[in-house]
């Protein structure tokens, strides 16, 4: 008469039997019962649902029974007698306390979800929103078991990546075919799919049933219009049916991580993107920035053994004399077994790729006709995969980029692409430092050439004036030995020092033999003419580039430290550093040697007459530097 549903049982065995099926609010239980106490009763229903309100009454209570009433998880305790006023005021107070029960159910639920948001809205690790999803799942369905099946990049499959349960790790990584399965079933209809019991189902072969499985949901986790994944829920232990709230609750769990993992993948997609378009930057900064071919390509083996995440790497040259391709660098090798080995063009997997000029893959080297060389290869490394990209420069094989893992590794096209940029990439490195190599060896000739034409131009002197023969190797030799003791000056610069040392005195091709070879002293008017031989010197050397940085010693080595020089009366440091030095050696060997205008003097008294001379023909420091370097020489000898 007060609205309830009320169903009565003389057996505490049946009443039980009926609470695994059905739903109820309120259990009223008699303490003493034949079958079964009260007590052992509600614990053994509470355990069916956690929320059952029970009340326990008893004509013979007593402070004990109450009190283990109480613990065993009755919400109330009525003594007998007692009116029927009594009863309905426990039912109504315990149906509220079941309403809050259920409210607090709800909320908890809520609070799942919302904690889950909270967990993946700014996290962008897929596995971690993966397990908190499924922990999350566990908890709102009150299952045993949650496995997430993502799409496979590779084909037509979905890969087990996460499964809680029991010893389920195991699975993970497995794939799961979308024909014949739950999973590929809710996949490819986006449409959820529940079971009481084991499925044993004609559209699902593929399937393996489970006779422990109770009852279980395949979710879809779809975001926007694109599968994300799919989410299985398993229920061991019993086999009630979800309930709307939980069906609700799981849905927006789910779709809050599905745009997570959405998330996730993007961000992981982008850093991928970026980090490739940085190896390549990468490269490219080590072609632009560095000739050197060996540490290019160790740039370019990092790259791609880390962005192509395999194994090992190796870059082999074709050599177009030979037409074998030559191992020349690798990464992640454990032997040597590859280091000298050589391919003929055409032969193998890397002479395939390289003559047909395409990639070649192999997904199984030890599958085909049996190969010595490849049989080693594989006993030693370990190696599964296989594949080699042709590296083509301007239309010409540079060689082979060769790529193992020592696992089967099926990739998909956007790693292709990127194997083919890497490839690209190596043969413009390759073909880059072929081209500066024969530059530098041009370069080289023609350094050769120039020094040969500057020596005999030196010879050509030698030959005009004989009175000074072999003086200008002289002082080039010694020019160079004080300049190191100096020190300050870069290896370049000892070249052009070299160079200016050995023309020195080219501008005198310009003055007269009647002046230069005359026995007796020169005229004013003579002088003049001599003293122009810096600016001749100038002007024959300036317009060759090549020899503008060796024109300080032709051009100034007759300027004095005191300002009193030709052809510009320079004074102390304002004459180039180069120019000091030779003046000093110059006048050395000058006074030391047979001229027609005056006889050899000896060693000492050119030494004198050098120091006498400091600060005022010459570097007062450059003198005391060249005089401790002759004295050390032990008696350095007229040559």
């Amino acid at each position: 008469k007060q609205g309830y549903d009320a169903t009565g049982f003389t057996s505490a065995q049946k009443a039980l039997s009926i609470l695994r099926d059905q739903n109820f609010d309120i259990i009223l239980a008699d303490l003493m019962m034949p079958e079964m106490d009260g007590i052992s009763f509600i614990k053994t229903a509470l355990e069916l649902d956690p929320q059952l309100v029970c009340i326990i009454m008893t004509g013979q209570g007593t402070v004990q029974t109450a009190v283990d009433a109480m613990k065993s998880g009755a919400f109330d305790y009525i003594l007998k007698p007692f009116k029927l006023n009594a009863i309905l005021s426990a039912i109504s107070h315990s149906m509220e306390v079941r309403r809050l029960r259920k409210e607090n159910l709800h909320l908890k639920e809520i609070v799942n979800i919302y904690e889950l948001g909270q967990t993946v809205a700014f996290n962008l690790d897929i596995n971690l929103i993966m397990d908190k999803t499924a922990k999350a799942a566990l908890i709102q369905a009150h299952a045993d078991e949650v496995s997430i099946l993502l799409p496979s990049e590779e084909d037509q499959s979905l890969v087990i990546a996460s499964a809680n349960g029991e010893k389920r790790n195991h699975l993970v990584g497995k794939k799961v075919p979308v024909e014949g399965t739950i999973s590929g079933w809710v996949a490819g209809h986006l449409e959820p799919l529940i079971f009481q019991g084991e499925v044993i189902d004609p559209r699902f072969p593929a399937n393996h049933p489970r006779a422990e499985i109770q009852s279980s949901i395949s979710m879809p986790m779809i975001t926007g219009n694109r599968l994300v994944g799919v989410i299985n829920i398993n229920n061991t232990q019993n086999s009630d049916e979800l309930t709307e709230g939980q069906m609700q609750s799981l849905s927006v769990l789910i779709s809050i991580a599905a745009t997570a993992m959405e998330n996730a993948r993007l961000y992981e997609q982008t850093e991928k993107s970026l980090g490739r378009l940085s190896a390549l930057r990468t490269i490219d900064q080590a072609i632009t920035s560095s000739l050197d071919l060996r540490l290019t390509l160790s740039i370019l083996l990092d790259q791609v053994s880390t962005q192509l995440d395999v194994d090992a790497v190796s870059i082999r040259l074709f050599n177009r004399a030979s037409h074998f391709l030559e191992f020349a660098a690798g990464r992640g090798l454990h032997t040597h077994i590859l280091d000298h080995s050589q391919i003929l063009l055409g032969i193998g997997y890397a002479g395939m790729a390289a003559m047909e000029r395409r990639i070649v893959q192999v997904f199984d080297l030890s599958a085909g006709e049996p190969d010595p060389n490849r049989d080693r290869l594989i006993a030693e490394e370990g190696f599964k995969t296989f594949f080699a990209a042709p590296l083509i420069a301007k239309g010409e094989l540079e060689g082979v980029l060769e790529v193992y893992h020592r696992s089967v590794l099926t990739p998909n096209l956007e790693w292709f692409d990127f194997l083919e940029s890497l490839a690209g990439q190596a043969a413009i490195a390759i073909n880059n430092a072929k081209l500066f190599d024969h530059l530098q060896e041009i370069n080289q000739q023609l350094i050769l050439a120039y020094d040969a034409t500057i020596e005999g131009w030196t010879r050509a002197l030698d030959l005009r004036d004989r009175e000074t023969e072999g003086h200008t190797q002289r002082v080039t030799d010694m020019t160079l030995r004080l300049a190191r003791v100096i020190g300050g000056f870069e290896e370049d610069d000892y070249l052009q020092l070299r160079r200016g040392a050995l023309l020195h005195d080219i501008g005198k091709m310009g003055v007269p033999d009647n002046i230069l070879l005359k026995p007796e002293d020169l005229t004013e008017d003579d002088w003049v003419i001599m003293h122009k031989h810096p600016d001749f010197a100038y002007q024959l050397l300036y317009p060759i580039t090549y020899l503008r940085k060796a024109l300080d010693i032709p051009h100034y080595h007759h300027e004095h430290w005191d300002g009193t020089g030709y052809p510009e009366h320079l004074k102390e440091e304002q004459i180039p550093l180069a120019a000091r030095i030779f003046s000093v050696v110059d006048v050395w060997d000058a006074l030391r040697s047979d001229r027609p205008y005056h006889n050899a003097m000896p060693e000492e008294e050119v030494l004198t007459y050098l120091q006498n001379q400091a600060g005022i023909d010459f570097d007062p420091n450059i003198v005391k530097l060249f005089i401790e370097m002759m004295k050390n020489d032990n008696g350095f000898e007229n040559e």
